[in-house]
């Protein structure tokens, strides 16, 4: 018997849309209540400042989940339009995002009950999912029209640099919980240290993958460190000096880039 469906995968598609929809609702939902302290009591915010590390940004910082959100609201939205459902970019991702979902909102939940290992272990399962999505999505693909760029690749790259920056910021808080000795090195040694780790990251995700929001989503988290540690030299004049080299990687790494792709076509 042939198929004579003349959109076959439509129904898939479909599916796909209702249930990032369904996720987006649901991850919203978590995070609410775990912001008011529904969950168990405390906020996160209060959870996290309680076991306070020397890689812990000003609190201002968390803002930028306002962003992440609202910017998978608009990919949500996007992916949900019916003329989306064989969109090849959206098809590549799959069920990623659902996936996402659900990770997201178990961390949340473990989280609000102090849980930490297993939270950290959670949010290093949501780094490999974002890693798999940028992966398939294609941040630097040159066949992605604008659309996707801005609605569904962008949006995913925002979140795995910011994600990058909290496993970095929760590995820090849950030694701090353990009373981690640090090997005879210094907790603001070993913040001014991972500032530099992470800066060689962000120069590595613009040079291999043109991803120009490493280093502004690191520089974000930097100077919000260097802003509560005012006080501390080290991880201050670090977190400034780190912020420098990262724009400067990112426009010398983007200039390099954009020539070498030039030269491709000579």
């Amino acid at each position: 018997m042939t198929n004579t469906d003349p959109n076959p995968g439509a129904g898939h598609g479909l599916s796909r849309q209702l249930a990032n929809v369904a996720v987006l609702v649901l991850v919203l939902w978590a995070n609410g209540a775990a912001g008011s302290g529904a969950l168990s009591g405390e906020s996160i915010g209060l959870i996290a400042n309680r076991y306070r590390s020397t890689f812990l940004p000003a609190n201002w910082v968390f803002g930028i989940w306002s962003l992440i959100y609202l910017w998978l609201v608009l990919f949500t939205a996007y992916q949900a339009l019916p003329g989306q459902r064989r969109n090849e970019t959206l098809a590549r991702l799959g069920w990623g995002w659902a996936v996402n979902g659900a990770l997201n909102i178990a961390w949340v939940v473990i989280f609000s009950f102090s849980l930490f290992g297993p939270a950290l272990v959670v949010m290093l399962a949501l780094l490999v999912n974002l890693i798999w999505i940028g992966e398939r999505v294609g941040w630097g693909r040159r066949s992605l029209g604008w659309r996707d760029r801005i609605l569904v690749a962008w949006p995913f790259g925002l979140y795995l640099a910011w994600i990058s920056v909290a496993v970095i910021a929760n590995t820090f808080q849950y030694l701090t919980y353990l009373e981690w000795g640090g090997w005879g090195i210094s907790a603001e040694a070993w913040s001014a240290i991972m500032m530099i780790v992470a800066t060689v990251l962000s120069a590595f995700m613009v040079l291999a993958r043109g991803h120009w929001l490493f280093p502004v989503v690191f520089a974000w988290a930097f100077v919000g460190i260097a802003a509560r540690f005012d006080d501390v030299p080290l991880i201050a004049n670090t977190a400034y000096a780190m912020t420098g080299v990262g724009f400067g990687v990112m426009i010398t790494g983007l200039l390099w880039r954009r020539r070498r792709e030039a030269d491709s076509h000579v």
